[in-house]
């Protein structure tokens, strides 16, 4: 492996002939730690092997440095490898290499505390006074997106999934040293760079019905995150969100009728929602963002048939166009799931809500920001041919199983009535009082993949959910978007929705 050759000659490039006669410090940890030379300058090699099912490994690092001067900076803590060696190293639990910078040219510190994920690695006594405590930290963020699923049998009644190749992405993320200090120039580190165009996963097959009637869906589950913690003023009430919901960033793309792609700060509210299964991560379904604390999906994507999935495993993406997880955005955990009691998998449509307690509070921005939800100063009954819009990154007319960015359409509201005029009796009984249904005129909508988003509307340029996307018919090998799609009726569930949502 080049990545591996190309470190061992780094390493080769530092070493030393060993360290005896230069006044070194005393090193408490030999196993893990050691000093190099490098351009006339000493600096520390520390090798640890971490802990690859974590999402974060924070890696913690304190000097003592001699003297009565205390340096502006307090040095830096950098990988010495690039992504790949790092991928490499921690999926294969081989020792992580950190390079220290000390601050000050000619001054070597002791090392005197490491400590991995809060638990103590070595730990050593400091200089006696005069001296200085230096304190450095770095996390390895690891996500797995868009992992692997075993092929489940096809059908002309399913809609297919395929497996996917799995990746890790790597993202280096700096903490604020404990000391206080200036901003520092840090040595330039190697960024996550986007991995090549590769097939994404997509939603597991749909419950067969007569005439290929499916709806869409991914079951969710990941480690039991805690309650979140609110450490900044979020909006706490109906009429606080009523004054920051459904504006989004101002985009220069204007919406089209056979589906274009999101543009990040566009559509600000959509959720991408994954699974964890063992170490990876699967693409699950859409999801929208209400409030700071609370997503609303489908109810399916967690219960159907012999699915049974708490929501503990799921993770949810924000602020994001992308499926890609390393990409500029918001990766929470989910700390609650509630179904909604009335939800029956039988007429799963009637009912087909779930909402996702967030671990953590989302910081609320251009790029992350919740949707309105209807009120009474807006019509309940739709009328026939009322603009419409739903995205999502679910199976395309192409039948690739996800889209690597975000589309989304416009579609006109039709009446029940003309719902059930366009479905076999069999499928007429998903219609329900309350659901709601969509049409598009150029066979564009949601697909295999897009359960669980939003069916949203444009009011005064204000941007409310309606409904959620619950079910949809399929051809042999293709969604059938010249029939329409049923929502659940978000407003027809606005009391429950209210009543139990977190701010």
């Amino acid at each position: 492996m080049r990545q591996l050759q190309l470190l061992g000659f780094l390493i080769a490039i530092l070493q030393i002939s060993y360290i005896s006669a230069q006044n070194l410090p005393y090193i408490r940890c030999p196993m893990i730690f050691r000093y190099l030379e490098y351009e006339n300058q000493f600096i520390g090699h520390l090798q640890l092997i971490l802990d690859s099912t974590n999402t974060d490994n924070v890696v913690r690092v304190e000097l003592s440095q001699p003297g009565r001067n205390t340096p502006s900076t307090p040095g830096t803590l950098n990988f010495l490898e690039d992504e790949d060696s790092l991928r490499h190293r921690l999926t294969n639990n081989e020792p992580i290499n950190y390079r220290i910078d000390f601050p000050t040219p000619g001054v070597v510190p002791k090392l005197t505390k490491v400590t991995v994920n809060g638990k103590v690695a070595c730990e050593a006594a400091p200089f006696r006074a005069p001296s200085t405590r230096l304190s450095l930290s770095r996390t390895l963020r690891t996500t797995v997106p868009l992992a692997a699923i075993p092929p489940s049998q096809r059908t002309d009644h399913q809609w297919p999934q395929a497996p996917q190749t799995n990746y890790t992405v790597y993202e280096e993320e700096e903490e604020e040293p404990v000391q206080r200090r200036r901003p520092q120039q840090s040595p330039p580190r190697p960024r996550p760079q986007q991995p090549p165009s590769r097939p994404r996963p997509q939603s597991v097959p749909q419950l067969p019905q007569e005439s290929e009637f499916q709806i869409s869906a991914r079951p969710s589950v990941l480690p039991s995150n805690p309650p979140a913690q609110v450490s900044k003023s979020y909006p706490q009430t109906i009429g606080q969100l009523s004054g920051i919901c459904g504006r989004e960033k101002v985009i220069q793309t204007p919406f089209i009728h056979n589906g274009i792609e999101v543009e990040r700060g566009q559509l600000p509210w959509m959720a991408a929602l994954f699974e964890h299964v063992g170490r990876d991560y699967n693409f699950l379904c859409g999801g929208t963002l209400i409030s700071a604390r609370t997503v609303i999906s489908a109810a399916h994507c967690f219960r159907f048939g012999s699915r049974n999935l708490p929501g503990e495993r799921t993770i949810v993406s924000l602020g994001r166009n992308s499926l890609d997880l390393f990409s500029s955005g918001a990766t929470v955990g989910v700390a609650r799931l509630l179904i909604h009691e009335q939800y029956n998998p039988n007429v799963y449509t009637d009912a087909d809500l779930a909402l996702l307690q967030l671990a953590n509070h989302v910081d609320i921005g251009d790029y992350i920001k919740p949707i309105c939800l209807w009120n009474e100063n807006f019509l309940l009954e739709l009328p026939s041919g009322h603009k419409s819009y739903v995205a999502g990154w679910g199976e395309d007319e192409k039948g690739n199983r996800n889209t690597r960015l975000a589309k989304m359409t416009d579609t006109d509201i039709i009446t029940q009535w003309e719902c059930r005029g366009n479905l076999s009796e069999e499928n007429a009984k998903f219609i329900t009082s309350h659901t709601i249904c969509a049409s598009n005129a150029q066979a564009s909508g949601p697909c295999s993949g897009d359960s669980g988003g939003g069916l949203m509307l444009q009011e005064q340029d204000i941007w409310m959910l309606r409904g959620v996307v619950s079910a949809g018919q399929r051809m042999t090998n293709r969604c059938n978007l010249t029939l329409p799609v049923i929502y659940t009726d978000v407003a027809k569930h606005i009391d429950w929705l209210v009543s139990s949502m977190w701010f």
